[in-house]
């Protein structure tokens, strides 16, 4: 995973996965990587609880729990990481549109992508 920090994924039979980006989470300090299992562990507890499968994700459910722990625990838990250059770093490949979009702001038809998908 080159884009986001961590995942949780459900099962039917209502178990959970958690994963962490390894690429990305080396790149940041210890504190980062806490927050973002915490972050998923929040989404796991919801569902094993709850089965809570808000698409969303980070209801008000989800956000009473980041709250309590952030407090509890002087953490800054988040609904969303800010590692913008960690995700650029990993955008190695890039393309250039043939057609229309190669004059479109912003990125005139430059694609970046941390995989090669051609």
């Amino acid at each position: 995973m080159y884009s986001c920090a961590g995942i949780c994924s459900y099962d039917r039979g209502g178990l959970c996965d958690i994963a962490l980006s390894e690429p990305l989470l080396k790149l940041r300090p210890r504190k980062d990587l806490i927050e973002t299992l915490l972050h998923e562990m929040i989404h796991a507890y919801l569902f094993v609880t709850c089965r809570d499968q808000d698409r969303d994700g980070h209801g008000p459910n989800f956000k009473e729990h980041m709250y309590r722990i952030n407090k509890a625990a002087g953490l800054n838990i988040s609904i969303y990481h800010d590692f913008h250059d960690e995700v650029e770093l990993y955008k190695t490949h890039w393309w250039r549109c043939n057609g229309p979009c190669h004059t479109m702001k912003p990125h005139f038809g430059i694609v970046r992508r941390s995989t090669n998908r051609a």
